[in-house]
Protein backbone atom coordinates (compact mmCIF):
# COMPACT_ATOMS: atom_id res chain seq x y z
CA UNK A 1 0.00 0.00 0.00
CA UNK A 2 1.29 3.48 -0.87
CA UNK A 3 2.46 5.79 1.88
CA UNK A 4 3.02 9.50 2.10
CA UNK A 5 6.11 11.10 3.61
CA UNK A 6 5.14 14.51 4.97
CA UNK A 7 7.95 16.83 5.95
CA UNK A 8 7.41 20.28 7.36
CA UNK A 9 10.42 22.52 7.81
CA UNK A 10 11.59 26.09 7.67
CA UNK A 11 14.34 26.41 5.06
CA UNK A 12 16.97 28.88 6.24
CA UNK A 13 19.00 28.88 3.01
CA UNK A 14 16.65 28.53 0.03
CA UNK A 15 19.43 29.00 -2.53
CA UNK A 16 21.51 26.14 -1.11
CA UNK A 17 18.39 23.98 -0.78
CA UNK A 18 17.43 24.65 -4.41
CA UNK A 19 20.93 24.36 -5.88
CA UNK A 20 22.62 21.72 -3.71
CA UNK A 21 19.96 19.60 -2.00
CA UNK A 22 17.18 19.24 -4.58
CA UNK A 23 19.32 18.09 -7.57
CA UNK A 24 21.12 15.56 -5.38
CA UNK A 25 17.97 14.16 -3.71
CA UNK A 26 16.08 13.53 -6.96
CA UNK A 27 18.01 10.33 -7.84
CA UNK A 28 17.21 8.92 -4.38
CA UNK A 29 13.53 9.70 -4.83
CA UNK A 30 13.60 7.93 -8.17
CA UNK A 31 15.47 4.96 -6.66
CA UNK A 32 12.73 4.47 -4.05
CA UNK A 33 9.81 5.14 -6.38
CA UNK A 34 8.80 8.45 -4.81
CA UNK A 35 6.61 11.03 -6.47
CA UNK A 36 6.62 14.67 -5.39
CA UNK A 37 2.99 15.56 -4.65
CA UNK A 38 3.46 19.02 -3.15
CA UNK A 39 6.30 21.36 -2.22
CA UNK A 40 6.54 24.95 -1.02
CA UNK A 41 9.04 27.05 0.90
CA UNK A 42 6.11 29.03 2.29
CA UNK A 43 2.77 27.49 3.15
CA UNK A 44 -0.47 29.08 4.27
CA UNK A 45 -0.66 28.47 8.00
CA UNK A 46 -4.19 27.71 9.13
CA UNK A 47 -3.82 26.30 12.65
CA UNK A 48 -1.11 26.13 15.27
CA UNK A 49 2.46 27.23 14.62
CA UNK A 50 3.77 24.94 11.88
CA UNK A 51 7.08 25.30 10.06
CA UNK A 52 7.18 27.62 7.07
CA UNK A 53 7.43 25.04 4.30
CA UNK A 54 6.25 21.56 3.46
CA UNK A 55 6.99 18.61 1.21
CA UNK A 56 4.60 15.74 0.48
CA UNK A 57 6.05 12.66 -1.23
CA UNK A 58 4.17 9.53 -2.30
CA UNK A 59 6.12 6.27 -1.98
CA UNK A 60 5.05 2.76 -2.97
CA UNK A 61 5.08 1.70 0.71
CA UNK A 62 5.98 2.82 4.22
CA UNK A 63 9.04 0.58 4.01
CA UNK A 64 10.22 2.47 0.92
CA UNK A 65 10.10 5.70 2.98
CA UNK A 66 12.17 4.07 5.73
CA UNK A 67 14.63 2.67 3.19
CA UNK A 68 15.02 6.09 1.58
CA UNK A 69 15.67 7.82 4.91
CA UNK A 70 18.09 5.10 6.02
CA UNK A 71 20.03 4.77 2.75
CA UNK A 72 23.71 5.15 3.77
CA UNK A 73 24.43 7.11 0.59
CA UNK A 74 21.62 9.55 1.44
CA UNK A 75 22.84 10.24 4.99
CA UNK A 76 25.35 13.00 4.03
CA UNK A 77 22.60 14.68 2.03
CA UNK A 78 20.22 14.38 4.98
CA UNK A 79 22.85 16.15 7.10
CA UNK A 80 22.96 18.92 4.49
CA UNK A 81 19.18 19.25 4.75
CA UNK A 82 19.42 19.41 8.55
CA UNK A 83 22.06 22.16 8.28
CA UNK A 84 19.87 24.44 6.14
CA UNK A 85 16.51 23.92 7.85
CA UNK A 86 14.95 24.40 11.27
CA UNK A 87 11.74 23.37 12.98
CA UNK A 88 11.55 20.13 10.98
CA UNK A 89 8.93 17.47 11.57
CA UNK A 90 8.48 14.32 9.49
CA UNK A 91 5.87 11.57 9.39
CA UNK A 92 4.64 8.62 7.35
CA UNK A 93 0.94 8.51 6.57
CA UNK A 94 -0.52 5.39 4.92
CA UNK A 95 -2.68 5.82 1.87
CA UNK A 96 -6.36 5.92 2.82
CA UNK A 97 -7.97 2.54 2.25
CA UNK A 98 -11.38 3.25 3.75
CA UNK A 99 -12.74 2.77 7.21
Amino acid sequence: MAAYFILTQTVTDQEKYREEYVPRVLPFLEKYGAEVIAFSFETERLEGNPAGGAVVLRFPSAQAVRDFLGDPDYLPLKELRFSITTNASAMIVPEFAGL
